[in-house]
């Protein structure tokens, strides 16, 4: 079977490098020879993928900030979260396929392929997307800890987290997304400049950012399938298990559409959940009651950890109130 794959971002770089490392016939479109998307990088502790990346941070203590006044926090006595060298690994994963072509994917003949797979992320442009501006600033102090920073003005946040951290530096992935308004550099400045008296920039650079389910999803992977998180903007994890669902359909000879989406199921339904969620707050022009949605969030440390965890449904809640319940969490 002749593959093509179009896109080679988290979802498409990982299932060609596993389809051609098994000696598949596939072959990868991207309009790049690197990888260089913006991106928070961060992803919770509980998956690996089969092609293992590797983990620049591990994070145990969380800050959200209300309108810059009020603050909450979690910690973790074990590793939460982990930051991860994503431009790295998906590099190493396009130099695992032996036939990556540099070219856009519009000029694909798809009658030459018993397959053709979609993994071009938003670009797509056929769903909702927030545009995200991100800085790489090398700060003069260890700050070892995740922010969010929430404006009840607007729809979205401004992060901090920790990218490398020194002996008496750190090396911080700074970003910004809201619905109402595009985070340009100007603004992200303004941000930084507030949070830090003193700071170095290495790289600014923007991306966009899938909210809303795609209106085609046939053979699509990752976040051309609509797979992100829209509270949180989380796409790693569930980009990459589309691809191992992906090649796993294709070893066992499954429909790749019905297979993902019965083995992604709760994932779906989480992310979906996350989007009514969403559009209650984008809807309601109140501003204290939407102080009071994020209020509820903060003041809740099993609310904290779903959120963190992107498993905001009664089951995962519930498993949250365990964790908080048995001290992994102070």
């Amino acid at each position: 079977m002749k593959i093509a794959i179009l896109g080679a971002g988290v979802a498409g770089a990982l299932l060609g490098a596993l389809l051609s490392n098994k000696g598949y016939d596939v072959y990868v479109y991207d309009i790049r020879k690197e990888y260089e998307k913006a991106c928070g990088d961060a992803v919770p502790t509980d998956y690996k993928p089969i092609i293992p990346w590797n983990t620049k941070v591990r994070i145990k203590r969380f800050v959200f900030t209300l309108d810059s006044q009020d603050s909450y926090s979690i910690s973790y006595n074990y590793s939460k979260w982990q930051i991860i060298d994503k431009w790295e690994w998906i590099n190493r994963l396009r130099a695992q396929i032996k036939n990556f072509n540099v070219k856009d994917s519009r000029f694909i003949d798809p009658k030459g392929y018993d397959l053709v797979i979609n993994a071009k992320g938003p670009y797509n442009m056929d769903a909702e997307i927030v545009y995200t501006t991100r800085a790489i600033v090398k700060v003069p102090e260890i700050f070892d800890y995740v922010v969010f920073d929430f404006d009840s003005n607007l729809t979205g946040f401004y992060w901090i987290f920790p990218s490398e951290i020194g002996d008496n530096e750190t090396i911080l992935n700074i970003g910004g997304g809201f619905l109402e308004t595009k985070i340009n550099r100007d603004l992200l400045m303004d941000y930084i400049r507030k949070k830090f008296p003193k700071f170095e920039v290495m790289d600014v650079r923007g991306a966009p950012i899938t909210l809303s389910e795609p209106k085609d999803k046939n053979n699509r992977i990752g976040e051309a399938r609509g797979l992100v998180f829209p509270l949180s903007g989380e796409g790693i994890r569930p980009s990459a298990i589309s691809a191992e669902l992906a090649f796993e359909a294709i070893e066992k000879e499954k429909e790749l559409n019905s297979f993902i989406e019965a083995n992604m199921k709760k994932f779906i339904s989480r992310i979906r959940i996350q989007r009514l969620l969403l559009n209650l707050y984008i809807k309601s022009q109140n501003r204290e009651f939407r102080r009071s949605l994020l209020r509820l969030l903060f003041k809740r440390d099993y609310l904290l950890d779903a959120y963190l965890e992107d498993k905001i449904d009664l089951e995962g809640i519930n498993e949250s109130i365990r964790l908080i319940k048995y001290g992994t969490a102070t």
